[in-house]
């Protein structure tokens, strides 16, 4: 019987399988700390951004492709080995149904996720870490889950889903998109890191011009150093619970 402490820590998916669909290179990563976890999906192909400064420089074409990325946190049940991933937020939006995944371990060690309203697998591996922790944050309209240890971190902020992304998608493609939905779709992170003493450096992340900037810095308060779609930085307080 899996149990809430069998998926403590952070995981890597190998691969995922479906009927007629197979990936093995998105870059997905979980990390579950107590109830708390938040989740990255960032997928191998991606827009050359090097000697750009923010997203407002991508075309249409390239920004599209960015929104194959996935990421959402919030907290979890557990039941006869069926674990649901309550999506407190979610980049996408709404999601079209809960995600309930059946788990159970392979000969060798591996997780395996059977879906339960959707007919895929999923193989995920441990990655060793120190115990992690999780914190709850808000900022403003924004809220998310902090997974992190003194090594690694894992953000996840944003607003209440609402709708989905699935209008701006088609906005994108037909060359209509509005910058303010923009604005609003990519004021969210999704953010994988390390710890350099108190600063947090990205390394992975639904917005690339996050990675290897300072994302968070502890202090005597946990900032947000948040990036707009138009490149402009902020500093933002995280209140934490």
């Amino acid at each position: 019987m899996i149990t809430q402490g069998h998926l403590q820590g952070h995981w890597q998916r190998d691969w995922i399988k479906a009927p007629g669909f197979e990936d093995t290179t998105t870059r997905v990563h979980w990390m579950q700390a107590g109830a708390l976890f938040a989740d990255l999906r960032i997928p191998l192909e991606r827009p050359d951004v090097a000697g750009l400064s923010c997203l407002a420089d991508l075309d249409a074409a390239a920004l599209r492709l960015l929104m194959n990325a996935e990421g959402f946190a919030g907290h979890i049940t557990v039941e006869d080995s069926k674990c649901t991933w309550h999506r407190q937020i979610n980049w996408h939006g709404v999601p079209e149904q809960s995600d309930i995944g059946a788990m159970s371990f392979d000969v060798a060690g591996g997780l395996i996720e059977d879906g339960v309203l959707a007919e895929y697998r999923e193989l995920w591996q441990a990655v060793p870490q120190p115990v992690l922790r999780s914190t709850k944050v808000n900022c403003g309209a924004m809220s998310g889950v902090l997974i992190d240890n003194d090594a690694m971190f894992l953000l996840g902020i944003g607003p209440p889903p609402s709708g989905t992304s699935q209008d701006l998608t088609a906005a994108l493609e037909s060359g209509t998109v509005q910058t303010s939905a923009l604005d609003q779709h990519f004021a969210s992170a999704y953010v994988l890191g390390r710890w350099d003493g108190t600063d947090g450096i990205a390394e992975l992340s639904t917005n690339p011009f996050y990675e290897g900037q300072v994302t968070l810095e502890w202090g005597d308060n946990l900032i947000w150093h948040s990036l707009g779609f138009d490149g402009q930085g902020s500093a933002q307080r995280l209140v934490t619970d």
